[in-house]
């Protein structure tokens, strides 16, 4: 069941601290409710970890003691994500341009470049199917990372 469930470390990355926590737990036989399984894989940020904490706790299927381990691996999602979100602000307050605008100019290269693929397979250049995977995870990181944090920063006034 967990093997079929496509959230499961999205874009072959590490995955997060409780979603392998409760992929552990699954491993070892323990039942767990397909709705918070389903809620996990698609959580992102501080306040949806912490919805997702919430769940954790009212989760019935769950014993204490998974609960609790649940709870210090979300923990430590949340405090990474805290440390991230601080790099990222003292990043845009350097008074050099480049911390500034790393962000936009990875952004920048990484659209030009799959501009260039794009166009080299219009014009009959092969591309290796090897990098299929690798730009599909650089978009996600790249393109999904940069939007989602500039959101995040203008909603706080950050930006």
């Amino acid at each position: 069941m967990a093997n079929d469930n496509p959230n499961l470390k999205k874009n072959g990355g590490k995955g997060t601290f409780v979603g392998n926590a409760l992929r552990w737990l699954m491993n070892s036989g323990k039942t767990i409710a397909p709705e918070l399984l389903n809620i996990a894989g698609t959580v992102t940020g501080v306040e949806g970890l912490n919805r997702l904490g919430d769940l954790i706790k009212g989760d019935r299927s769950l014993s204490q003691e998974d609960k609790d381990v649940l709870l210090r691996e979300l923990d430590r999602d949340i405090s990474s994500e805290k440390q991230m979100t601080k790099r990222w602000i003292s990043d845009n307050k350097q008074a050099h341009w480049l911390p500034r605008l790393i962000r936009p100019l990875t952004l920048a290269n990484f659209v030009i470049l799959v501009d260039i693929v794009v166009l080299s397979s219009i014009w009959g250049q092969s591309i290796d199917e090897a990098f299929i995977p690798l730009v599909l995870t650089m978009g996600v990181t790249v393109i999904g990372g940069y939007f989602t944090v500039r959101e995040i920063g203008k909603s706080k006034g950050t930006y």
